[in-house]
């Protein structure tokens, strides 16, 4: 029996509700992300059906009936899943429904939002990243394409040795998932890896993930010291700039005032992962069980940040949204 009353309603009454619960900054924005994507998710199948059947979940082969919720609804159980971190046992007695039935919802939901926005431009033109380039950071990092860097999701320890060698994380003391993630200098979100065992060093997601077949000859890449990436930038026409080496006792001037700007453009990429991880879904350790999803959910989360408006973050140009198609 579809449920009348809108659970969207009864939890959203202001703009501060939408942003705790959904992770949008306003009620128009999410209206208008809804809008765009309502027509497709109209006839979403669910994952189970679509299994049986070997398609996609956005076949086109209409709704799987019948529906146990309203399709809006189904949508903010799955931001309630992934930006509150609710659990499958309280979103099931919440929405008066089985936690099979949520499982089914947050699966279709994540793999359907993850070919939506995976169809989003997010790799900015030479000439887009340079119109938007922050004033203040052009004299020493006016070539600069994307800032990289690599952010680490707590996952359950496998029971296989082999497995939990490939997983173990040295930084984290933990067995985790590992990312990359490259920002624009106006603090878009333009690239995201798939997730890695946490194993995996920084030079080598960068070589696995692909963006060295987007770079293009005169391309600057920003990073951290740790990405000893110089050789493979160069391979393809690109350069690194991390922050100098100190080589004596005292920075020059110019040194200086070349650390603080790389330093200032740098932070943007730590404030764009830090609003990835606010999804509260990275709070605990990721269970095994939702492996087959996890990169889906991550990749959602980084491209759905974009929507969230301007980085504060003085003298950046304002980070423009995406549209939907």
């Amino acid at each position: 029996m579809l449920v009348q009353e809108f659970q969207l309603c009864r939890y959203c009454a202001s703009d501060g509700d939408f942003r705790y619960y959904t992770r949008f900054p306003s009620e128009r924005i999410f209206r208008k992300f809804w809008q765009a994507i309502e027509p497709s998710a109209s006839v979403l199948v669910y994952w189970s059906k679509a299994q049986r059947m070997g398609l996609e979940a956005t076949a086109e082969t209409g709704p799987s009936p019948p529906r146990k919720l309203p399709l809006i609804d189904e949508f903010f159980l799955y931001c309630l899943h992934t930006a509150v971190g609710l659990k499958e046992k309280v979103l099931a007695d919440m929405f008066g429904v089985s936690t099979s039935t949520v499982s089914r919802i947050v699966i279709t939901w994540a793999n359907y939002l993850y070919q939506i926005l995976g169809s989003l431009p997010l790799w900015l033109s030479q000439e887009e990243v340079r119109r938007r380039l922050p004033q203040k950071f052009r004299e020493f990092c006016s070539d600069v394409r994307v800032i990289l860097d690599c952010t680490e999701l707590r996952c359950e320890t496998p029971s296989a040795l082999t497995l939990h060698s490939c997983t173990y994380s040295a930084y984290k003391s933990h067995t985790t998932f590992k990312g990359l993630i490259g920002v624009s200098p106006s603090g878009a979100v333009t690239f995201v890896s798939k997730l890695y065992s946490g194993g995996i060093s920084d030079k080598e997601i960068t070589r696995r993930s692909g963006i060295l077949n987007i770079l293009e000859n005169g391309d600057a890449v920003m990073a951290d010291k740790g990405f000893l990436i110089e050789n493979m930038l160069n391979n393809v026409g690109a350069r690194l700039i991390i922050p100098p080496f100190k080589h004596k006792a005292q920075f020059s001037r110019q040194e200086t005032e070349q650390t603080q700007a790389i330093a200032r453009l740098r932070i943007l990429v730590e404030r764009v992962i830090r609003r990835v991880k606010e999804f509260h879904i990275f709070d605990t350790v990721i269970p095994l069980t939702v492996a087959g999803s996890i990169n889906q959910i991550w990749t959602n989360c980084c491209v759905l940040v974009n929507f969230q408006g301007p980085m504060e973050l003085e003298h950046t140009a304002e980070v423009v949204a995406p549209s939907v198609p």
